[in-house]
């Protein structure tokens, strides 16, 4: 596979490359890149000076926050898999079970839209309530 190459472009991009203003971009790069490290450097010492200045008991107390907020479990969510999701025949004999003859949906660990179809399915046996906590009654 061959490559043509536009020799007109390269020319221009190695003109660019050599004139003043593009060699004087790279050297103000240069320099900002030099002060960043030097601030950087700067503020490193500033961190040690400071850590070391904190008296101990401090230092303790001011990192207990942080080991708080670490060691915090992470929110356990329900797997779609570990959700219940009865048939309509097990649906009616959990509901007939219920005081009157609600469940809360999400609450008891139901998957909801499996609920909310069998109740679409079927209006005259089943109300579904949608909300944040979704429920379904038993109408028969």
């Amino acid at each position: 596979m061959s490559t043509v190459i536009d020799t007109e472009r390269l020319s221009a991009i190695i003109a660019a490359a050599q004139s003043p203003s593009f060699k004087k971009l790279l050297e103000d790069q240069e320099k900002a890149k030099k002060a960043v490290a030097d601030a950087e450097k700067h503020l490193a010492e500033i961190e040690a000076k400071l850590a070391t200045s904190i008296p101990p008991e401090l230092a303790a107390l001011l990192n207990t926050g942080d080991d708080a907020k670490k060691s915090r479990k992470p929110r356990v969510k329900a797997e779609r898999g570990d959700l219940k999701k009865p048939d309509l025949q097990e649906l009616k004999e959990i509901l007939s079970r219920q005081p009157a003859k609600t469940l809360n949906i999400r609450g008891e660990g139901f998957d909801t839209p499996n609920i909310k179809v069998l109740a679409d399915a079927n209006p005259h046996l089943l109300k579904y309530e949608k909300g944040t906590w979704p429920k379904v009654t038993l109408l028969k």
